[in-house]
């Protein structure tokens, strides 16, 4: 793949009428050059002269580029990620550091590791790394000829690296034959980015045709013979190329009747009509397997070597094959001339037979898959066993789209194998993955052999919002196993089932409609001892039901500190995930964050940014719910920068509704209530978790832009959700607070008194002071004159000791307000500058503008310098900068944090512009000024 067998698309070393073409390649190269990455896209129709202009382009770049990289894509088609190994193959390191050792397995397809598949992002994150660390050398071009040939998964690391690459010096240089199949979507996608220049090749002129006519021949052309060749050629390089070798053997005179000779048996091609028997068959078999060796190419034709000797140097008389490495044609024109002149029945024929020799010959199975792809009809036996190989290795390497091809022709005569029915569901889109399932589970009647299906059916089923039907399906498949087998298990069924239940519940919490079932099916479910990763994984989603359907908070706590015990993330994390929300709810914060570390540690190693955006977002209203606003702020704007860099709006809604709520409290909430308007995830309102945060998140956003009433009919909104889905926990998301203190300064005690009471119940269960101190503190807000004042010093007394830092300074506010409206001035101050210094210590601006304005009006006086640079820091400089100060490169954050080293450089470059610090080296004493600053 690498070579491209000195293909010609022109006169050699001659070219004409493609000045304009070649300047807009030297102003890309320059744009690179200066750090700004950019890509051109050479387009044009078959021997319209695209690799002549590359390979020119190229060439002025020689000596300007630190190092140029060339891969051409052949039409036969290649394997995964084969145009990467290709255009990295000089500079492949067997063993790269740091993210780049994602990168492994696209780039070493023969190491298979552990044999379990590999993230598709991973091994794009992988491989930008890999072209990152070469562009610190110096200006890099990676060139890529007959694009349109080229493998999916190379287009879409081309396309997520250009995604990166604004700040790179690289300049990717494409060449797209037109008039063909449809471009595919990362191909679409990469001409549409603003830093990709699409140049469209026209056909020369007669001016140009005449230029070279004057220097090729050797006697000056007349006009006419110019407009001749224009006309006879249409202008084509590739065919004017033929045309002039022609001319060249016949004296001047004899030029014009020797050009219409040429127009029957050049342009047209008539010469492969006139090959000889083993000529024809020679050029079918170098069309069917170009660049291979002689061997191959005689057994392929059906002809003795010697003979194929003799056909070679037939077609190589009639230019139509190449002299250099490797046995091809001159160009793809050719090449596809021979395929349109042979009868379909005997191109089957011939790709089959090719597909049996190199199998035979031990090559990929990968590379034999290319070619049984291209047949029609059901695969032989042997050829299913071969795209099951090339399927297994292509999922091994992070190339799903590849491995699901290959096991759709698989599925055509093994439709009923269960094994190749979950394979394909593996890595199938979702909705396919999950008719295959479906069809497994038809297939299947022993209930120990349809569980794992099920179990697979209900994990796929939470990407494609499929859940309310995994619910039933998994709910059956353990209902059969257990009525098959009774109460006493085996080892391996009871892992079996454990990891099934903890499947269902992760199910049946995902939507509203059916976690009141899930929580009526495990009500008296015991925990199990945490012992295996399943019973773990099981613990954790258990302490979830729990927390939601409000269950003592101790009593949950303790099962999902079950969960930290091996102080690791098992399996995809879901066990980390599940006990992080009963921890913060129940306020075991440094048991929640320690979870929440390791799973976001993992994603960092890993490449797994879906997971890091999940983990970071969480542990982003962590921090918000601990009143580490500094905190909060910097991880949502870290995962929020990755999903706008990967467009996830439309799946992911964590990241925006926590920097919204980050947002709010830094008194910003125009900005967050649109963060919020651009989720756009389908049936949103059905979800039971992010949905509810979100009109927590909105209501409060609307309450701090000065729109109470908007704010009332979210949180209204979030009651009747609730409701629906039968959760009870009090500070899940706590609308009735929030609702009290609205109704109360809305002048609607009565209302108000009605949320505080809902609250104060369902606080009394859930156990925690700061349940109980936010019930009281909604009973005082609600409460009219004098009578406020007691309820609220309990709320002052009681959240003073819980973590509620951010309640409590809610409190003191209402407190100090009660106490001025009693008459009690000297009271209310003391309060209020209470509430007032907590709201400055956690960073929290909402509630210090509304405790200073109320300060004001009791008399008091603002205290000044409670400020710092650092506090001007955003959230994600301020991720920048720490990690900066503890001695990280920025390559090491840009990895971890899934940036571009040149967005860490300008996020350091602003936070040394703020902290007034000249470089990293003063990072640490001017972040020492916050007593908040977290060791990264």
């Amino acid at each position: 793949m690498v070579a491209d067998q000195g293909v010609q698309s022109g006169p050699p070393g001659r070219l004409v009428g493609r000045e304009p073409e070649l300047a807009r390649i030297a102003d890309a190269a320059r744009a690179a050059r200066g750090g700004s990455g950019r890509a051109v896209l050479l387009r044009g129709p078959a021997g319209i002269g695209k690799t002549e202009v590359l390979c020119s382009a190229l060439a002025e770049l020689d000596g300007r580029a630190t190092r140029t990289l060339f891969a051409h894509c052949p039409e036969t088609g290649t394997g995964a990620y084969a145009a990467v190994r290709a255009l990295l193959a000089p500079v492949h390191d067997p063993e790269p550091t740091g993210s780049a050792r994602l990168a492994l397995p696209a780039l070493s397809p023969e190491r298979t590791g552990d044999g379990a598949a590999t993230g598709t992002y991973a091994v794009l994150h992988g491989l930008h790394w890999l072209v990152a660390d070469l562009t610190g050398d110096g200006p890099l071009v990676l060139a890529v000829d007959d694009v349109q040939w080229c493998d999916e998964n190379s287009l879409r690391f081309l396309a997520f690296l250009l995604r990166r690459a604004e700040e790179l010096p690289l300049l990717v240089l494409l060449a797209q034959r037109t008039g063909g199949t449809a471009p595919g979507e990362a191909l679409g996608e990469i001409a549409a980015m603003p830093w990709c220049d699409t140049v469209d090749l026209p056909a020369l002129g007669e001016g140009s045709v005449a230029e070279l006519l004057d220097a090729e021949l050797p006697a000056p052309p007349g006009p006419e013979l110019a407009a001749r060749c224009a006309q006879v050629t249409g202008g084509n390089p590739f065919l004017l190329g033929r045309v002039l070798r022609r001319l060249r053997e016949a004296p001047a005179e004899d030029a014009a009747e020797r050009l219409d000779e040429l127009h029957r048996t050049v342009v047209l091609r008539s010469l492969l009509d006139r090959l000889s028997e083993c000529g024809v068959a020679a050029a079918r078999a170098v069309a069917t397997l170009p660049g291979e060796r002689l061997e191959l190419i005689a057994a392929l034709a059906g002809i003795h070597q010697r003979m194929a000797v003799v056909a070679l140097r037939e077609l190589r008389d009639r230019d139509l094959v190449g002299t250099g490495g490797g046995i091809g044609f001159v160009h793809d024109f050719v090449r596809q001339a021979v395929l349109d002149r042979t009868p379909p029945a005997e191109l089957e024929r011939l790709r089959e037979r090719a597909a049996m020799l190199l199998n035979d010959a031990g090559r990929p199975a990968e590379e034999v898959a290319v070619l049984l792809l291209q047949l029609p009809g059901a695969p032989q036996p042997w050829m299913a066993g071969v795209l099951r190989d090339a399927a297994t290795r292509a999922e091994q390497r992070g190339a799903p789209g590849t491995a699901a091809r290959c096991l759709e022709r698989v599925l055509v005569v093994q439709g009923t194998d269960v094994a190749v029915l979950a394979q394909a569901a593996r890595v199938a889109d979702p909705v396919t993955g999950l008719r295959y399932l479906e069809r497994a589970l038809e297939l299947v009647d022993d209930p120990r052999a349809r569980l794992p299906i099920a179990v697979q059916y209900a994990v796929a089923s939470l990407s494609a919002q499929n859940s309310t039907r995994a619910f039933e399906v998994v709910s059956a498949a353990l209902d059969e196993l257990d009525a098959a087998l009774g109460p006493d298990l085996g080892d391996a069924d009871r892992t079996l089932r454990t990891l099934a239940e903890s499947v269902l519940l992760a199910s049946g919490m995902d939507e509203k409609s059916t976690l009141p079932r899930v929580g009526a099916r495990f009500r008296d479910v015991a925990p199990p001892a945490g012992d295996t990763a399943e019973e773990r994984q099981l613990l954790g989603m258990l302490a979830s039901l729990g927390a939601l359907l409000n269950r003592p908070a101790a009593e949950v706590a303790a099962q999902a500190r079950s969960v930290l015990r091996i102080n690791d993330v098992e399996g995809d994390g879901f066990a980390l995930l599940g006990a992080s929300l009963p921890l913060y709810l129940a306020d075991d914060n440094e048991s929640a964050l320690a979870a929440l570390d390791l799973l976001v540690g993992h994603a960092q190693r890993s490449g797994q940014a879906w997971t890091y955006c999940l983990a970071t977002s969480t542990r982003a209203l962590v921090h918000h719910w601990t009143g580490n606003l500094v905190e909060a702020l910097a991880d949502a704007q870290s995962c929020y920068d990755v999903l706008e860099q990967e467009s996830w709006n439309g799946s992911m809604t964590m990241p925006q509704i926590a920097l919204a709520t980050s947002l709010t409290s830094q008194g910003e909430p125009e900005r967050a209530t649109a963060v919020l308007a651009e989720i756009s995830r389908a049936r949103f309102e059905d979800f039971a978790l992010e949905y509810h945060q979100f009109l927590m998140a909105r209501a409060r956003a609307l309450e701090a832009a000065g729109d109470p009433d908007g704010a009332l009919e979210q949180l209204f909104r979030c009651a009747q959700s609730l409701r629906e889905a039968g959760i009870d926990n009090p500070v899940f998301a706590p609308w009735w607070f929030d609702a009290a203190c609205l109704l109360g300064d809305l002048g609607r005690a009565e209302e108000g008194a009605r949320a505080a009471e809902h609250g104060a119940v369902l606080a009394r269960k859930w156990g925690t002071r700061r349940a109980r101190g936010m019930a009281l503190a909604a009973r005082g807000a609600a409460a009219a004159g004098r009578a406020a004042v007691p309820v609220l010093s309990e709320a002052v007394r009681v959240l003073s000791a819980s973590p509620a830092k951010r309640e409590q300074a809610k409190a003191e506010h209402l407190l100090g307000r009660a106490l001025l409206r009693a008459g009690e001035p000297e009271g209310a101050r003391e309060h209020l500058r209470s509430a007032l210094d907590l709201s400055v210590l956690h960073r929290d601006h909402r509630q210090v503008s509304a405790s200073s304005a109320a300060l004001l009006e009791a008399g008091g006086r603002l205290r000044h310098g409670t400020d710092s640079p650092v506090h001007t820091l955003s959230g994600s400089e301020r991720r920048v900068a720490v990690r900066a100060a503890a001695g990280a490169t920025n390559r090491v954050i840009a990895e971890s944090l899934f940036l571009t080293v040149r967005t860490v450089e300008l996020h350091l470059t602003s936070a040394y512009r703020k902290l007034g610090v000249r470089g990293r080296a003063e990072l640490p004493a001017a972040l020492a000024v916050d007593p908040e600053a977290p060791v990264p």
